[in-house]
């Protein structure tokens, strides 16, 4: 199979998996419709604790300030991030978890693993194994590639 197959079987799987999230949604639990910068922040934010900087975020997502500057503002403004004073320093920010944001990457999680779960129903065990050691190379790789 050619790399350029994989790359678009990726995006279909990363397609389908939302789509099938937005599907999953009713009226009272409607679909969260983050993007995945978002959701990278909400993981980045909620794995540090005491918050992170814009400039953690940054370097951690190999984007620039200005672009998770954006992101954060919009996510603040709906609810899931707050800003916080630094205690170490009164020129800083600390970006963190309010608690509609940890309930939003809560549900976010449970939402996508059920998925997934379903996704995965009648595939062998040791062929899941063998997915999840391939994904874990792929991961990998990235620190022999830079």
């Amino acid at each position: 199979m050619k790399e350029s197959e994989i790359w678009v079987r990726l995006f279909q799987v990363t397609d389908l998996i939302r789509e099938l999230h937005d599907r999953e949604c009713v009226e009272d639990r409607p679909p969260l419709r983050s993007t995945l910068a978002e959701m990278k922040i909400l993981g980045c934010v909620i794995a540090t604790p005491g918050g992170c900087s814009v400039k953690e975020l940054s370097e951690r997502m190999k984007i620039t300030p200005g672009a998770v500057s954006q992101i954060v503002e919009k996510l603040v403004r709906r609810g899931p991030l707050v800003r916080l004073p630094d205690e170490t320093d009164r020129r800083s920010v600390r970006i963190m978890l309010s608690p509609a944001g940890l309930e939003r990457h809560e549900r976010l999680n449970a939402e996508f693993g059920k998925i997934l779960s379903e996704m995965l129903t009648g595939v062998p065990e040791e062929k899941v194994a063998i997915f999840v050691e391939v994904l874990d190379h792929l991961i990998a790789a990235k620190n022999r590639l830079t």
